[in-house]
């Protein structure tokens, strides 16, 4: 595989002509509608055959909704280490809630291909959007926290999940330090029963950086209270979410 960037009066066909692959593979690879239009500076993936370059282990997550194409997922899942099932959320008592649609299936077929499927926690609101009151009244009170934590436990258990990612956003500046003893604490807690803990980062570039996407975020408390961090790059600019984000570990 090769990544091209498209310049200057290039098209889908010769661009395979030039590497002499076929043109289909390239629509294929890259999702193109027709009439597969390009744009300068566009980067493509490429089927060139093996490569010489160094190889290396990468983990892979990619984040679904219930309502995704099963022959989507199906199709995506061998390129994955994990799948984060997007998402359950959470009441100001702690208690758990599911998505509205069934999403048994996506984890039995994850775990099918050998793929790790996620519980994604996320503090979404009444109207589904990211909601920092939630996420105060939560962390900043023992019985909702430990509350949550039970619950937790027993719906990943109940569920057949392998972890947890929590996907917090729009933290306020004052819970930083609340968030990551969250983090840290769901980390103890689920880890006798043998499942790790992840933590969507907003791609920050400094630690002082402005923004309730960044301030509630302290990346050094966070890397050390998660098993793994996920950093949101499409956060610099997208449409649309994106399937899959990069992990660390």
């Amino acid at each position: 595989m090769e990544i091209y960037v498209v310049k200057r009066g290039d098209t889908v066909d010769s661009i395979a002509a030039n590497y002499g692959i076929s043109a289909s593979s390239i629509i294929f690879n890259n999702q193109l509608s027709y009439p597969y239009a390009l744009a300068i500076g566009q980067a493509l993936l490429l089927s060139t055959g093996p490569s010489s370059s160094p190889t290396y282990t990468a983990y892979v997550n990619g984040y679904a909704y219930p309502f995704i194409e099963r022959s989507v997922l199906n199709e995506t899942l061998p390129y994955l280490t994990t799948l984060s099932v997007f998402s359950y959320g959470f009441t100001t008592e702690g208690d758990i809630v599911p998505p509205e649609l069934d999403d048994n299936f996506m984890i039995r077929s994850a775990w099918e291909t050998g793929v790790r499927p996620i519980l994604t926690l996320t503090p979404f609101g009444p109207d589904g959007q990211f909601n920092n009151y939630l996420i105060t009244t939560m962390i900043n009170n023992e019985t909702i926290k430990n509350n949550l934590l039970s619950n937790l436990l027993y719906t990943v258990q109940e569920k057949g999940f392998g972890g947890v990612d929590i996907d917090f956003e729009f933290i306020l500046p004052d819970d930083r330090i609340p968030f990551a003893e969250f983090v840290a604490d769901t980390r103890n807690y689920l880890a006798p029963y043998g499942y790790q803990v992840s933590v969507a980062l907003a791609p920050k570039t400094s630690d002082s950086q402005r923004g309730l996407l960044y301030e509630g975020k302290d990346y050094g408390l966070l890397g050390a209270a998660a098993d793994s961090v996920l950093l949101m790059t499409y956060e610099w600019g997208y449409t649309y979410a994106y399937l899959c984000r990069m992990y660390f570990i």
